[in-house]
């Protein structure tokens, strides 16, 4: 009944304050100037947006332009990526009408994208970005890297949806052996990559993945513990930290939160399945969220193939009964080891020597659109100071190799997304 009324209200807000197309509402906005020439720059892409509906856009304004060269994107611009910029366009455009009521209440909205090829992307329904409303009636948008902009002007009707202006752009995730350097986790990543059992690049790949990844310090207090263990027992501890699925991604929204139900009861706990086949305990309590007994220190940091929330220690397969203690502000240790000598994080010596990354090339085949449409997605070759020329570039085809560590294995999935060698 709620979603029922909260899509009526929507449709109503829509319906009462429509009255412009997109392209007017843009070229009436002298703070969309610069949005305005990078969408020319892709008349199909433009058009199709003009002509669909139910959509929300969350425009980066001339100020998320001044600073773009001091951004990740940079290099997507500066070689006239045209691929990851139409791409990049559909990434701030969100299914639905979204107008600013509906992020209120101070819980995070996931709002799925038209950023759905594959190639960038793989989560079923399209790549997310989420909203929140913090004190004082600000809006802050949080993407990919766990990049933030603030909505700046919002509630822009026009007859297809709403559109707010954001400060910044809105970053692409990228996949978690890239991301982690970001978030300051390098040990987990590794010991992804060390699990033999593990499918090559399998967290990296694989579809709709929910990750509870323990922080640095957690694996190295139980550092000592892992030389001993047999293949077979680290994989599966290893495996336990995953939960698979084919449609949902567990962000923290579709988990335990407190909320109360129309019955009276209480959503403060459930159980997933791990990738081991062990269940995981998800419990709310304190204002806290707990994975067994875990506590989960960041939540929702958003992946190109799911969502990663980072936890205080590691999780064990052999101690499922461990329940959650708020009382408790420490990390709770169920895995037994210690700590090895000079504080060195263990695994870091399993990440690759070089980063391979081999994804299919972006095509111009046909895409629908919000409304039904197809488009050709062959970049439309208009002139235009933003995006240039048509770009001769590798593209996103080609394979790169690129140094070790946090610095290289980041700068190897940013040279994939933006093609620019």
């Amino acid at each position: 009944m709620q979603l029922f009324r909260a899509l009526a209200a929507c449709s109503l807000f829509v319906g009462a304050f429509a009255q412009q197309s997109l392209e007017q509402l843009i070229q009436g906005n002298p703070n969309l100037t610069e949005f305005e020439s990078l969408l020319k720059a892709f008349p199909n892409v433009y058009k199709n947006l003009s002509s669909a509906t139910d959509i929300t856009i969350f425009a980066p304004g001339n100020a998320a332009f001044a600073q773009l060269n001091y951004t990740v994107l940079a290099p997507a611009f500066d070689s006239y990526n045209i691929d990851f910029q139409r791409e990049l366009i559909r990434y701030h455009v969100a299914v639905g009408v979204h107008p600013s009521g509906s992020f209120s209440g101070g819980s995070f909205s996931f709002l799925p994208t038209l950023l759905t090829n594959q190639s960038t992307t793989n989560v079923t329904g399209g790549q997310v970005i989420s909203v929140v409303e913090q004190a004082g009636n600000n809006f802050v948008t949080v993407s990919g890297l766990g990049t933030r902009a603030s909505v700046t002007e919002l509630d822009m009707v026009f007859n297809g949806g709403v559109l707010h202006i954001v400060d910044g752009f809105l970053i692409p995730p990228l996949d978690l052996t890239a991301s982690s350097p970001s978030f300051n986790l390098t040990s987990a990543p590794a010991a992804f990559i060390a699990a033999p059992s593990i499918l090559t690049n399998y967290v990296d790949i694989a579809e709709d993945l929910t990750i509870f990844a323990p922080n640095n310090d957690a694996l190295q207090s139980i550092a000592s513990s892992f030389s001993s263990m047999t293949v077979q027992d680290f994989t599966a501890l290893v495996e336990y930290h995953i939960v698979p699925s084919n449609t949902t991604v567990y962000y923290s929204a579709n988990l335990p939160n407190g909320a109360v139900a129309q019955n009276g009861s209480v959503y403060n706990t459930t159980t997933l399945t791990s990738l081991q086949g062990g269940n995981l305990t998800i419990t709310f309590v304190a204002n806290s969220l707990f994975v067994n007994q875990a506590r989960v220190i960041q939540q929702d940091l958003l992946l190109s193939n799911g969502v990663l929330h980072i936890i205080d220690s590691v999780l064990d397969p052999n101690a499922t009964n461990v329940a959650a203690n708020p009382q408790d502000p420490g990390p709770v240790q169920v895995v037994p080891g210690s700590s090895i000598p000079g504080n060195m994080l263990p695994f870091t010596t399993d990440l690759p020597t070089s980063t391979s990354i081999l994804f299919s090339l972006v095509t111009p085949t046909p895409t629908m659109t919000a409304n039904g449409s197809s488009e050709t997605g062959d970049g439309s070759a208009a002139t235009s100071t933003v995006a240039g020329p048509l770009s001769t570039s590798k593209g996103w085809g080609e394979r790169v190799e690129v140094g070790t560590g946090g610095t290289g294995i980041v700068l190897g999935a940013l040279i994939w997304v933006l093609g620019f060698i």
